[in-house]
Protein backbone atom coordinates (compact mmCIF):
# COMPACT_ATOMS: atom_id res chain seq x y z
CA UNK A 1 0.00 0.00 0.00
CA UNK A 2 1.00 3.28 -0.86
CA UNK A 3 0.24 6.61 1.00
CA UNK A 4 -0.46 10.44 -0.99
CA UNK A 5 -0.69 13.95 0.70
CA UNK A 6 -3.68 15.95 -0.26
CA UNK A 7 -4.32 18.63 1.69
CA UNK A 8 -2.94 17.80 4.92
CA UNK A 9 -4.95 14.04 4.99
CA UNK A 10 -3.22 11.03 4.19
CA UNK A 11 -5.12 9.16 1.73
CA UNK A 12 -4.23 5.19 1.04
CA UNK A 13 -3.76 4.38 -2.71
CA UNK A 14 -4.88 0.67 -2.70
CA UNK A 15 -3.45 -1.64 -6.10
CA UNK A 16 -6.42 -3.09 -7.73
CA UNK A 17 -10.10 -3.56 -7.01
CA UNK A 18 -8.99 -6.15 -5.03
CA UNK A 19 -7.69 -4.33 -2.32
CA UNK A 20 -10.58 -2.16 -1.99
CA UNK A 21 -12.97 -5.31 -1.36
CA UNK A 22 -10.79 -6.33 1.41
CA UNK A 23 -10.80 -3.57 3.32
CA UNK A 24 -14.38 -2.17 3.18
CA UNK A 25 -12.75 0.61 1.72
CA UNK A 26 -15.11 2.19 -0.76
CA UNK A 27 -13.56 5.15 -2.61
CA UNK A 28 -14.95 8.63 -2.67
CA UNK A 29 -14.48 10.92 -5.21
CA UNK A 30 -11.95 14.04 -4.35
CA UNK A 31 -12.58 17.66 -6.18
CA UNK A 32 -10.62 20.24 -6.64
CA UNK A 33 -11.02 23.54 -5.71
CA UNK A 34 -10.12 27.13 -6.94
CA UNK A 35 -9.41 30.03 -4.76
CA UNK A 36 -11.58 32.33 -4.75
CA UNK A 37 -11.79 35.71 -6.27
CA UNK A 38 -12.35 37.24 -3.00
CA UNK A 39 -10.32 37.63 0.58
CA UNK A 40 -11.41 37.46 3.73
CA UNK A 41 -15.25 37.57 3.17
CA UNK A 42 -15.48 36.51 6.76
CA UNK A 43 -13.67 39.51 8.15
CA UNK A 44 -11.86 37.27 10.20
CA UNK A 45 -7.92 38.90 9.06
CA UNK A 46 -9.52 42.02 10.26
CA UNK A 47 -8.13 42.91 13.53
CA UNK A 48 -8.70 46.55 14.16
CA UNK A 49 -12.40 48.62 14.29
CA UNK A 50 -11.59 50.42 11.12
CA UNK A 51 -11.93 48.49 7.52
CA UNK A 52 -8.59 47.34 6.48
CA UNK A 53 -7.05 45.78 3.12
CA UNK A 54 -8.55 43.74 1.10
CA UNK A 55 -11.74 46.02 1.86
CA UNK A 56 -12.57 49.75 1.90
CA UNK A 57 -15.00 52.30 3.24
CA UNK A 58 -17.21 54.05 1.31
CA UNK A 59 -18.72 56.42 4.16
CA UNK A 60 -19.27 55.33 7.59
CA UNK A 61 -18.29 51.53 8.08
CA UNK A 62 -16.24 49.28 10.24
CA UNK A 63 -15.57 46.00 12.00
CA UNK A 64 -17.70 44.57 14.50
CA UNK A 65 -14.25 42.47 16.68
CA UNK A 66 -15.85 39.59 18.80
CA UNK A 67 -18.68 41.23 19.68
CA UNK A 68 -21.44 38.41 19.47
CA UNK A 69 -22.82 40.18 16.05
CA UNK A 70 -21.57 38.50 13.33
CA UNK A 71 -23.43 35.08 11.14
CA UNK A 72 -20.62 32.87 12.11
CA UNK A 73 -17.24 33.63 13.57
CA UNK A 74 -16.16 36.29 15.55
CA UNK A 75 -16.33 39.15 13.12
CA UNK A 76 -18.45 40.81 10.73
CA UNK A 77 -18.46 44.63 8.81
CA UNK A 78 -20.70 47.22 9.44
CA UNK A 79 -22.43 50.02 7.78
CA UNK A 80 -23.94 52.52 9.79
CA UNK A 81 -25.09 56.34 8.81
CA UNK A 82 -28.17 58.71 9.18
CA UNK A 83 -27.53 60.34 5.48
CA UNK A 84 -26.31 59.77 2.45
CA UNK A 85 -24.29 56.57 0.73
CA UNK A 86 -22.42 54.11 3.35
CA UNK A 87 -20.74 51.13 2.30
CA UNK A 88 -17.72 48.45 1.73
CA UNK A 89 -16.26 46.99 -1.39
CA UNK A 90 -13.29 44.95 -2.76
CA UNK A 91 -11.37 44.56 -5.61
CA UNK A 92 -11.74 41.22 -7.70
CA UNK A 93 -10.49 39.87 -11.07
CA UNK A 94 -13.17 38.48 -13.21
CA UNK A 95 -13.05 36.50 -16.47
CA UNK A 96 -15.20 37.35 -19.58
CA UNK A 97 -17.81 34.47 -19.92
CA UNK A 98 -17.54 33.05 -16.72
CA UNK A 99 -20.95 32.80 -14.42
CA UNK A 100 -20.02 34.17 -10.60
CA UNK A 101 -22.80 34.00 -7.74
CA UNK A 102 -22.06 36.73 -5.16
CA UNK A 103 -23.24 35.64 -1.91
CA UNK A 104 -23.56 37.72 1.64
CA UNK A 105 -25.68 37.27 5.26
CA UNK A 106 -26.77 40.86 5.81
CA UNK A 107 -29.24 42.00 8.40
CA UNK A 108 -30.37 45.70 9.12
CA UNK A 109 -31.92 48.06 10.91
CA UNK A 110 -35.81 47.86 10.78
CA UNK A 111 -36.31 51.00 8.85
CA UNK A 112 -33.98 50.44 6.00
CA UNK A 113 -35.38 51.11 2.83
CA UNK A 114 -32.44 51.45 0.01
CA UNK A 115 -29.60 49.00 0.02
CA UNK A 116 -27.51 47.63 -2.14
CA UNK A 117 -25.84 44.14 -3.44
CA UNK A 118 -23.60 43.39 -6.24
CA UNK A 119 -21.28 43.71 -8.32
CA UNK A 120 -19.31 47.10 -9.84
CA UNK A 121 -17.15 47.69 -13.09
CA UNK A 122 -13.93 49.38 -12.79
CA UNK A 123 -15.39 52.94 -12.84
CA UNK A 124 -17.59 51.77 -10.24
CA UNK A 125 -20.74 51.08 -11.98
CA UNK A 126 -23.72 48.89 -10.86
CA UNK A 127 -23.62 46.27 -13.47
CA UNK A 128 -25.22 43.33 -11.57
CA UNK A 129 -26.89 43.56 -7.90
CA UNK A 130 -29.90 43.56 -5.84
CA UNK A 131 -31.91 45.97 -4.30
CA UNK A 132 -32.84 45.26 -0.76
CA UNK A 133 -35.07 46.65 2.62
CA UNK A 134 -35.34 45.88 6.30
CA UNK A 135 -33.97 42.52 7.33
CA UNK A 136 -33.68 42.40 10.92
CA UNK A 137 -32.12 38.47 11.15
CA UNK A 138 -29.55 37.54 9.06
CA UNK A 139 -30.55 36.62 5.67
CA UNK A 140 -28.63 35.63 2.18
CA UNK A 141 -28.85 37.68 -0.28
CA UNK A 142 -27.19 36.33 -3.81
CA UNK A 143 -26.53 37.92 -7.42
CA UNK A 144 -25.66 36.42 -10.39
CA UNK A 145 -23.09 38.35 -12.72
CA UNK A 146 -21.38 36.78 -15.99
CA UNK A 147 -18.86 39.61 -17.05
CA UNK A 148 -18.64 40.31 -21.06
CA UNK A 149 -15.12 41.66 -19.94
CA UNK A 150 -12.49 40.01 -18.37
CA UNK A 151 -10.30 42.65 -15.29
CA UNK A 152 -11.36 44.46 -12.37
CA UNK A 153 -14.85 44.53 -10.85
CA UNK A 154 -15.48 45.10 -7.06
CA UNK A 155 -18.21 43.27 -5.02
CA UNK A 156 -20.08 45.78 -2.75
CA UNK A 157 -22.87 45.86 -0.28
CA UNK A 158 -24.40 49.64 1.26
CA UNK A 159 -27.21 51.63 2.23
CA UNK A 160 -28.47 54.66 1.87
CA UNK A 161 -29.46 56.35 4.93
CA UNK A 162 -32.33 59.14 4.58
CA UNK A 163 -32.10 61.48 7.40
CA UNK A 164 -32.19 59.13 10.37
CA UNK A 165 -30.22 56.48 11.89
CA UNK A 166 -29.86 53.30 9.61
CA UNK A 167 -27.44 50.53 9.91
CA UNK A 168 -26.54 46.67 8.53
CA UNK A 169 -24.11 44.57 9.02
CA UNK A 170 -22.85 42.09 6.75
CA UNK A 171 -20.96 38.51 6.95
CA UNK A 172 -19.63 35.57 4.94
CA UNK A 173 -19.44 36.87 1.46
CA UNK A 174 -18.55 34.91 -0.78
CA UNK A 175 -17.79 34.95 -4.86
CA UNK A 176 -18.60 31.03 -6.25
CA UNK A 177 -17.98 30.20 -9.88
CA UNK A 178 -15.37 30.66 -12.67
CA UNK A 179 -12.61 28.60 -13.41
CA UNK A 180 -9.08 28.20 -11.23
CA UNK A 181 -7.73 30.36 -14.60
CA UNK A 182 -9.43 33.31 -12.67
CA UNK A 183 -7.66 33.48 -9.61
Amino acid sequence: MKTITISKAIIPLFMGLGAIANTGFIPSPVYASCASPLDDGGFEQQTIASIVRPWMREGRAGIDINKGLSFSGRNNAWIRHNQGWNGIRQTVKLRAGSTYTLTARVRTSGNLTDGYFGFRNSQQKPVAQTQFGAMTNYRELKVVFRPQETGTYYVFKGLWALNQDTWAQVDEFRVMGGSCADT
